[in-house]
């Protein structure tokens, strides 16, 4: 993450699939930093 944007290289991404039908969802990301830790923004 870098200047509040996700960056990805060139074959990377992200991708959210729903195969049960809409309805509402929660969504949990963690993000672990390059060194180990968790807090690191």
């Amino acid at each position: 993450i870098e200047n509040s944007r996700l960056v990805l290289g060139t074959w990377q991404s992200i991708f959210f699939c729903e195969f049960d039908g809409p309805r509402t969802r929660k969504i949990l990301i963690k993000v672990i930093c390059e060194n180990g830790n968790i807090n690191c923004f």
